[in-house]
């Protein structure tokens, strides 16, 4: 299965103090400001993730802000789990389509604009973020990242401060640079500098893994358990919104789902409160439910605890035979839900609902 996690990533700079924005998964970068070198490779590593598990993090579900203010390797990272969209239209990207860029090592064109956004297949040192990584959307060092460099295309002549001599510039050219007529080296001042490399707006990095079932599981045990981390409930409560504002199906979401909707609170007091958090779902879900993905009602339908009265009822009545279905397969509903089920006018989703019983007839049969 495939999970897209989305980054939008700016790091405080030593040299200047001014924040830069991340362009690609690396090593070391060269501040759009001042030209010093930044190690982003410790921060988004070792530190952007803090205590938490970063594999997990980016292995759920969530969106949300991670920040550290103020100090050196100070950061803002935005992040989502909805899946890519172009950044020009806003279109949402098929996975096939990025799938198949990857693969061919082109790069992703939108299929309502046209506009192209390059790839990166998961080398080492993508790898070393994500093990399970297959490849980034979005990342300037990938294939045809040229279009996300422009800039670095254009030339200035500036001459050397010793001996006037026109020296060339290049955005690849240094902060500091040798003149080749009298050998002094000249600083290139903040003018110039930032014609070579103007302030950079914070653009999307689009991580692809590949995940399991497992691993999927893994992550809502997690944040389920570790209670250092309740703040993050926050988090799964803004992907829920983000998700029904646009809603999509894919097969790690839907296993995520069935997880996530299951779960249930170990009743410590200082995890999060699940309970709250499939209140919030509900309810987001309940509002414009009719237009819903049928794959996305299915797996509420049949994973759901905590589920409301009022979205059983609305459930047990949609149109499609597959959404009751998976309904009745639930081990969680109210009884007079399983009535109306048994009551369905399809066999297969009477039959379903007949196999639970309630009350009295529980502790008879069983």
């Amino acid at each position: 299965m495939i999970k897209t996690s989305t980054f939008q990533i700016q790091i405080v700079c030593p040299g200047c103090n001014n924040y830069h924005a991340v362009s690609g998964i690396v090593d070391l970068d060269t501040c759009q400001n001042c030209g010093k070198s930044i190690n982003v490779r410790s921060i988004l590593n070792d530190r952007m993730f803090g205590m938490m598990d970063k594999v997990k993090y980016i292995n759920g579900y969530l969106a949300g802000s991670i920040e550290q203010m103020g100090g050196t390797g100070a950061y803002k990272l935005l992040y989502t789990s909805m899946p890519p969209e172009c950044e020009e239209c806003q279109a949402m990207l098929e996975e096939s389509l990025l799938l198949k860029a990857i693969e061919e090592s082109k790069p992703v064109t939108c299929p309502a604009c046209s506009h192209k956004m390059p790839v990166r297949g998961a080398d080492a040192e993508i790898k070393e973020f994500h093990p399970k990584a297959i490849g980034v959307i979005n990342d300037s060092h990938g294939k045809d990242g040229n279009e996300k460099n422009t800039d670095k295309t254009e030339m200035f002549v500036f001459k050397c401060m010793t001996c006037g001599a026109g020296l060339e510039l290049t955005g690849d050219t240094k902060r500091t640079i040798k003149c080749n007529y009298c050998d002094n080296e000249n600083y290139l001042p903040d003018s110039i500098w930032t014609k070579l490399h103007p302030n950079k707006e914070v653009q999307p990095l689009y991580l692809l893994i590949e995940i399991d079932e497992n691993e999927i599981k893994e992550t809502i045990d997690y944040f389920l358990r570790v209670t250092a981390i309740r703040i993050y409930s926050k988090h799964f409560e803004n992907f829920i919104r983000s998700y029904f504002e646009k809603p999509f199906v894919n097969g790690s979401l839907l296993v995520w789902l069935k997880y996530f909707l299951s779960a249930k609170s170990d009743k410590s007091g200082f995890n999060m409160n699940i309970e709250d958090l499939h209140k919030y779902f509900y309810d987001s879900m309940i509002l414009g439910l009719e237009n819903h993905p049928a794959e996305l009602k299915m797996a509420a339908a049949e994973y759901g605890t905590n589920m409301p009265v009022s979205l059983q009822e609305k459930l047990s009545g949609d149109k499609d035979d597959k959404v009751r279905l998976a309904l009745a397969k639930n081990e969680n509903l109210e009884k007079e839900t399983y009535k109306k089920l048994q009551k369905d006018k399809n066999s297969n989703v009477s039959a379903e609902a007949g196999k639970h019983k309630k009350g009295f007839l529980k502790g008879l049969f069983g």
